[in-house]
């Protein structure tokens, strides 16, 4: 039996690519730090769409070989690795937590890499396999007051794609997806829910992000901008000076949107 193991699927997109990739058959092995959560989405998907769903509680930041271990020791065969755990801080860099900012550098990029690292070698012997690996906007662009977040997204997009490169005509695909400003806990957690760019009319929610995943994998795609707004946003920026953009980007994130 083969499947998708997905990282951070306790809540936000993480969760919804859960669903999604269980709407389409697949068999999935969840993992996430609270285990009440990927208890009651085992439950919940299992029922909805009759599909195996296996959920290891870990913290892969402090150890991401225990889930590939776990994979191993229950002899899982894992055909599509979702890298999706990770998270942000919104404050001016000096004012940051150290220990969250590094927190944050051994989540979102290595661990990443680690896991990638591991689950490569068994799909090379198997000879085909996908590993999409959470990006963002951000990997596009710096900002100002997440400065590390969008560094790590940056290390994202760049490590995925030299890789897919590394990789072609192997039969393993590798994908970035990267989501725009979303309505998730991701934002609770950043401490950036009052931020214009959070709370605009342009931010995208957790549903639409998995369901452009989805197609990312389906079509095995390099990478994919949530959203034709985004897109355009996203492409504009890019033939903008760096020092400009990150002007812009700051100018905006510094801004707060008071809520009704």
């Amino acid at each position: 039996m083969k499947y998708v193991l997905i990282t951070g699927a306790s809540s936000g997109i993480g969760r919804e690519l859960a669903k999604e990739f269980a709407r389409k058959g697949h068999h999935l092995i969840l993992a996430a730090r609270r285990e009440e959560l990927l208890k009651e989405l085992k439950e919940e998907l299992e029922t909805t769409y009759q599909v195996n769903v296996l959920y290891l509680a870990c913290d892969i930041a402090e150890d991401p070989k225990a889930l590939y271990d776990f994979c191993k020791t229950n002899d899982l065969s894992v055909s599509a690795l979702v890298n999706n755990a990770g998270y942000g801080d919104y404050r001016t860099f000096a004012e940051a937590d150290i220990d969250k900012l590094l927190g944050m550098i051994d989540l979102n990029d290595r661990a990443l890499v680690a896991l990638t690292y591991y689950f490569l070698k068994d799909m090379k012997e198997e000879g085909c396999g996908h590993i999409i690996n959470t990006g963002s906007v951000a990997s596009f662009i710096p900002g100002p007051y997440m400065a590390v977040y969008y560094a790590t997204k940056a290390f994202v997009l760049s490590f995925s794609l030299a890789l897919r490169e590394e990789l072609r005509g192997t039969g393993i695909h590798v994908s970035v997806l990267c989501p725009a400003p979303t309505r998730s806990p991701f934002w609770s957690v950043a401490g950036g829910e009052t931020t214009a760019v959070y709370d605009n009319i342009l931010a995208r929610t957790a549903k639409d992000a998995a369901k452009t995943g989805y197609d990312l994998y389906d079509n095995k795609k390099a990478y994919a901008i949530d959203g034709p707004v985004y897109k355009l946003l996203i492409g504009f920026a890019r033939h903008l000076p760096l020092e400009l953009c990150a002007r812009t980007v700051g100018f905006f994130q510094s801004k707060t949107k008071k809520r009704r």
